[in-house]
């Protein structure tokens, strides 16, 4: 539970609409440096919010909830969001690119300000979240997050001796067969950080890594 997690811009949401949404309750989970002044600022409002300790999304506790509020635009990989979804959630993020892969799902709402918070909010909280199909769960699974990551990140294209040896700089692997490369590129995503997202690896991530680089860069670098 840190403020760069999103508590800050829920909590000033959550503030700057109170009436709007009198009645609602929330319940914020999280452990962290930042724990004790996000309950010091939750205790502001007038709305019920309560801060409980983190726990694991897998935790029974969590299996009556209904809506999940992310606002967060800081993740780069939104894990929390894909969970919630995978649960069969609804979750209310904001209108952001490190969100664009969710709003290919039913249950998530996006909002572009606090008026549209207080909309999408409400409205989930009156709705039954649509259930998920196939073909929608795959796409929220590790191995589909790693088919995408591969894509992005070249390395369905790379020889399999250069992953192995950077996976085994960086992640203690020695194997080189296909199962073991995919479990490594899992690594990488959070590593790098473009799990969900289907962007270049810069030229700081490529050296880390142990990428080749694009043509024309490499061209370019003589």
């Amino acid at each position: 539970m840190v403020w760069s997690k999103g508590y800050k811009e829920l909590l000033k949401l959550l503030r700057d609409n109170q009436k709007e949404l009198t009645g609602l309750e929330i319940d914020l989970y999280g452990s962290g440096e930042d724990s004790a002044e996000v309950q010091k600022a939750a205790k502001k409002l007038e709305l019920t919010v309560r801060v409980n300790p983190g726990r694991d999304h897998a935790d029974p506790l969590f299996h009556d909830y209904k809506v999940f509020l992310n606002p967060s635009t800081t993740d780069v990989v939104c894990t929390t969001s894909a969970e919630a979804l995978a649960m069969g959630k609804i979750v209310v993020c904001a209108n952001h690119p490190s969100n664009d892969f969710f709003k290919q799902f039913p249950n998530c709402r996006t909002y572009d300000d606090g008026k549209w918070f207080v909309e999408a909010t409400r409205k989930a909280l009156t709705e039954e979240p649509a259930p998920l199909t196939d073909a929608q769960r795959h796409e929220l699974s590790w191995e589909a997050a790693t088919e995408r990551f591969l894509k992005a990140a070249e390395l369905d294209q790379a020889p399999t001796k250069r992953l192995a040896k950077t996976s085994s700089r960086l992640f203690m692997s020695t194997s080189m067969n296909l199962g073991r490369r995919m479990e490594d590129a899992s690594a990488l995503v959070h590593y790098v950080g473009t799990g969900f997202l289907s962007l270049q690896p810069d030229e700081d991530q490529r050296k880390e890594l142990g990428l080749p680089f694009p043509f024309e860069k490499h061209r370019s670098r003589g």
